[in-house]
């Protein structure tokens, strides 16, 4: 980007081996950081394109940091990059403050660092691990780590201590808001790292009482008909167990809202899919397992449910 285009606008240019970074004074509209109380009057940019058609990344200090780039398209002042960064600021902020409250809905304790203003959350699970003695269970801890438009992404993951690789596709962002339950979001983080949740450890008086047996939805229309409503509002997850030429795959579909769903795929690696999707689009569990899995339809198996019918798809 041509550096006198900057000038122009007010910034100043300090060149760098490679490039260089925009220095822009915020002279009316200074930012504040709302932990620490610190004004911000200066934010370092990089620039990102050619020319008017060209944007600016904000890359300092850490409170701006993440920002999303500043276009230059109609900026013809110094005044108008303040007012956009400023705007772009304060509303990472409210997403932070938004995405913190969501976090302690869910029973999750938010950490905002006071001098990046990063939000991120620690969850903790007992997963079920396979020993030389049998089955046994670890501790697998997990940190989220939200971007500025409050998207988050899990960025570490450990099993009794010990650093587990994140495959590439677990590290794509998520929505919070699509998670009701803290299980349902533990679930899905576990399953990204290719772990299963250990079944949870029963009271005396629980160990005592019969076991409860999965409810199946073939059970609910055979007991109430096929005219059933499920409210707009309700929340509805799905969860199956597939078998493909000896490996087990787990699949799990969460509502979002409406007939809008969340699904996800994963096996012993990790996640294999994740997307969110119309149920009016979905093809089914069997049609969508031998799609990325590369297998006719035949070689797949759910495990306890009922004999897959054609209409799926396949």
């Amino acid at each position: 980007m041509d550096a006198a285009l900057l000038q122009k606008l007010g910034l100043a240019w300090e060149a760098e081996e490679g490039g260089g970074e925009a220095v822009l004074e915020l002279h009316s509209l200074p930012l504040v950081n709302p932990l620490t109380r610190h004004f911000i009057d200066q934010v370092r940019l990089r620039p990102e394109g050619e020319g008017a058609q060209g944007a600016l990344l904000p890359v300092a200090p850490a409170e701006v940091r993440g920002l999303a780039p500043v276009p230059l398209a109609g900026v013809e002042r110094s005044a108008d990059l303040e007012a956009q960064v400023s705007a772009l600021f304060n509303a990472a902020i409210l997403s932070m403050q938004r995405r913190s409250a969501e976090l302690q809905v869910l029973g999750v304790t938010p950490r905002v660092d006071p001098d990046s203003l990063e939000l991120s959350a620690e969850l903790d699970a007992v997963v079920a691990v396979e020993g030389t003695g049998g089955r046994g269970r670890a501790l697998l801890q997990l940190t989220l780590t939200a971007d500025r438009q409050g998207q988050f992404r899990l960025t570490r993951a450990e099993r009794d201590g010990a650093t587990l690789d994140i495959p590439e596709a677990a590290a794509a962002p998520f929505d919070l808001s699509e998670f009701r339950e803290k299980s349902a979001l533990v679930g899905y983080l576990a399953a990204l790292v290719g772990e299963e949740l250990a079944p949870q450890t029963a009271s005396p008086r629980e160990a005592a009482e019969p076991q409860e047996a999965p409810l199946r939805y073939s059970e609910l229309v055979a007991t109430f008909g096929a005219g059933l409503i499920v409210p707009p509002r309700s929340a509805l997850e799905l969860l199956a167990e597939v078998v493909v030429e000896g490996k087990t795959y787990r699949f799990a579909a969460a509502r979002v809202a409406g007939r809008s769903f969340r699904g996800l795929l994963a096996g012993a690696q990790g996640k294999l899919w994740a997307e969110r999707f119309e149920l009016e689009e979905f093809p089914g569990v069997v049609a969508l397992v031998s799609r990325l899995l590369h297998v006719p339809p035949e070689a797949v198996q759910v495990v306890g449910g009922e004999a897959a019918p054609h209409s799926e798809g396949e």
